[in-house]
């Protein structure tokens, strides 16, 4: 089995500019937050970014000091073995029992882990057929 969650995601709302990534990096490490999951598109004017934390409550207040706009949304971690093919079977059971995909997005965690992040129609068939 897995380990699988339903967390909360923040998603950050900030100028498309340079020097904006190390901006909100260094704002949660200034903060003692440490970032867990990442992921940042440019889109337009706006830079968009989506993270997992380690203290949510601590990383939007930070964020909003520097007026980015910040809001949470309701996701599904699941830690998997970081191997060829381990994606794929996430991918596969959640496809069967005909869970869409919204958007996905991952990161290494070290010791031949890794940590997936699903935006779903429904996190909760998700954490189940995952679980």
């Amino acid at each position: 089995m897995h380990n699988v969650k339903e967390e909360t995601e923040l998603q950050v709302i900030t100028p498309n500019e340079p020097g904006i990534l190390g901006r909100v990096l260094g704002t949660l490490a200034n903060a003692g937050v440490n970032l867990r999951a990442l992921r940042a598109q440019a889109e337009g004017e706006k830079g968009i970014f989506l993270l997992i934390t380690s203290n949510n409550e601590k990383a939007e207040k930070a964020l909003k000091v520097l007026r980015y706009k910040v809001k949470t949304n309701k996701v599904v971690t699941v830690e998997i073995e970081d191997r060829i093919g381990s994606g794929a079977e996430i991918g596969a059971l959640l496809g069967n029992a005909a869970v869409d995909i919204d958007y996905c997005y991952g990161t290494s965690i070290g010791a031949g882990r890794a940590l997936l992040v699903f935006q779903t129609n429904n996190n909760k068939k998700a954490v189940e057929t995952l679980g």
